[in-house]
């Protein structure tokens, strides 16, 4: 567990540098004077059907990986060992078959998003691309995680990738090149962190690539077959849900409804910043203890990743919530963002029941019990698809939220349920309800005493007394395990610079 709270710390500091930079990239494309808030829709869209269309291509594949690494890395050479191989040439399959139903379906798009959508309709098909480099990159880096490179991997995803937009926005705004040429770099971006992330595989001597079929995909071949079958569901549903609330929003309102809840979005993204690296650090651990029948320390994980995730989104979504206001109008973003205020809220709540939980998706995923996940997943897509429609033709921008928050609660509920009456594992104690109850008095303290003070000394006030109330009674109350540690760790580092002449 030390390493998982090493590498996840390290993973977490990286991941936050490269969210200052998203929240600047998000500064300039909602500010007032720089992109349209259609334009700023635009790119939230494309994304959101590049991972769709990647989401089909992979078929499963992603999921093979993650599974079955060990058991190849374990019984074969370097020479000899074909994951990658096998991986590459199942995602050249389904991108083919992909882009093919895409040019199919064309008519299809163009009649639901022409009305209230054009730009999208103008720019879709620069989203193949972009999904075909989110998937080649989606290949290595899960092939990357079973070399425990999941800090590596994030840095390129959360910062590299960032800083590539950062330098494509500048160019737009200071005139320099076009928007068309902004969309056509931007649905370029994933190629860059692919060819750092081949050249660092390459040197490493762990980029391999076999052309004959191994003994180990002979051996596993039915079992391997039967996953990717299962599991292409699993990833389609997955991005089905991530991707319906934009898109939903385009076809039923405008891109610039996308943007105002993409922005709203994005906030609650910072919430998810531990469980993006803790997830990228632990499912080879998680697999591998598995294999070795570590019920223990799989509790150990699944235990320590509630209370610690928890705690942070907690933390993060209050000091969000006392400044939202405040810092849209401080930082002249258009107007029209305020709107979004409860969608943040909303949104928020579902990431805290989510990293409540822990990492039980995980637990599940790399687990004999993975089918398991197939069948919650198509739940979750069942209740918030439908949901997810009517609910925004009833209540415009906030109808994704409340079928996200509705459908995540039964989703995680029946995870938890499962874990608990299959392996006798749950994640909550007292530690659970009392950082909650910590939280929420902090909160109305803050609110109650500067509530109302705008501008920059309303904002850092807010911030400063809630982040001090927090962490002083978080670590005098011991709510994590983790905590004393890393403080001590930091401590023993500041002490021995400042022996040093």
């Amino acid at each position: 567990m030390s390493q998982i709270r090493k590498k996840s710390l390290k993973s977490s500091i990286w991941i936050y540098a490269g969210f200052v930079i998203g929240a600047i990239n998000t500064y300039f494309l909602t500010h007032k004077a720089w992109f349209s808030t259609d334009e700023n829709g635009l790119t939230r869209v494309m994304l959101e059907v590049g991972l769709l269309l990647y989401s089909f291509s992979t078929l499963g594949i992603t999921s093979f990986l993650y599974k079955f690494f060990p058991y190849y890395e374990d019984n074969l050479s370097p020479k000899k060992n074909d994951i990658l191989t096998v991986s590459l040439i199942v995602a050249f399959c389904g991108f083919a078959i992909t882009t093919t139903c895409a040019l199919l379906f064309e008519p299809v798009i163009i009649r639901k998003f022409s009305t209230n959508s054009l730009l999208l309709v103008q720019y879709f098909y620069w989203s193949l691309p972009m999904a075909f480099l989110m998937l080649i990159y989606g290949i290595l880096e899960a092939y990357s995680y079973g070399f425990n490179k999941g800090v590596f991997t994030g840095i390129l995803r959360e910062t590299v990738l960032r800083l590539y937009t950062s330098v494509i926005i500048l160019l737009k705004i200071f005139d320099l090149i076009s928007f068309k040429t902004f969309i056509q770099l931007f649905s370029f971006q994933y190629g860059v962190i692919i060819i750092i992330l081949l050249i660092n595989l390459y040197l490493e001597k762990r980029l391999w690539l076999a052309f004959s079929i191994s003994r180990v995909t002979k051996k596993f071949r039915k079992k391997i077959f039967a996953m990717l079958a299962l599991t292409v569901i699993v990833v389609v549903v997955g991005a089905l849900r991530q991707t319906i609330d934009g898109l939903v929003l385009a076809s039923k309102q405008n891109l610039g409804k996308a943007a105002i809840f993409g922005l709203a979005a994005y906030m609650v993204s910072v919430l998810q910043v531990p469980l993006r690296s803790i997830i990228a650090i632990t499912i080879p651990v998680l697999s591998r203890a598995w294999k070795n029948k570590q019920l223990e320390e799989i509790d150990r994980i699944y235990k320590r990743s509630s209370i610690n995730l928890l705690s942070f989104a907690l933390f993060a979504f209050f000091c969000i919530w006392l400044n939202f206001t405040q810092a849209i109008n401080f930082f002249g973003i258009h107007p029209d963002y305020l709107e979004g205020r409860w969608v943040f809220f909303l949104l928020g709540m579902v990431t805290i029941i989510e990293m409540g939980t822990g990492v039980n998706a995980q637990i599940i995923g790399t687990s004999t019990y993975w089918r398991f996940e197939l069948w919650t997943s198509l739940l979750l897509t069942a209740l918030i698809i439908p949901l997810s429609y009517f609910l925004t033709v009833k209540y415009a921008i906030l109808g994704p939220a409340i079928a996200n928050i509705i459908s995540f609660t039964v989703y995680n509920a029946v995870r938890y349920v499962f874990l608990w009456k299959k392996f006798n594992m749950q994640p909550f104690s007292l530690k659970t309800i009392e950082v909650i109850a910590i939280s929420a008095i902090d909160y109305l303290l803050c609110y109650l005493l500067f509530g109302k003070m705008e501008g920059i000394a309303g904002m850092v006030l807010r911030t400063v007394l809630f982040a001090g109330i927090f962490i002083v009674t978080f670590y005098w109350r011991n709510i994590s395990p983790d905590l004393k540690p890393i403080a001590a760790n930091l401590l023993q580092r500041l002490k021995i610079k400042n022996i040093k002449p």
